[in-house]
């Protein structure tokens, strides 16, 4: 439970960081590197907790975007209620 929480505020923090000293420097482009290397670091955290290697930890996480994905339909279609647009696409 602590990775999942770890790794989302990882992810953000750098992203924050990296959306906002780049955006100064490289302009609006900076958004898409602060979210890959954010996506790299969210896997880094995951990759530590669990012990395991890259393509285990992207396993990880693209398991966890289908549980959400499937939680997100049950509540539509359960309570008419929905986690905010942060899927990528």
């Amino acid at each position: 439970m602590a990775a999942t929480l770890w790794g989302v505020v990882v992810y953000y923090l750098v992203f924050i960081v990296v959306a906002f000293f780049l955006g100064a420097v490289i302009g609006p482009s900076a958004e898409v590197l602060a979210l890959l290397l954010g996506f790299v670091a969210w896997l880094a955290v995951f990759r530590g907790a669990f012990h395991t290697s890259w393509l285990g930890a992207i396993g990880i996480v693209v398991i966890a975007w289908l549980m959400l994905l499937v939680l997100d339909f049950v509540l539509i279609a359960a309570f008419n209620v929905k986690f905010p647009n942060f899927f990528p696409f």
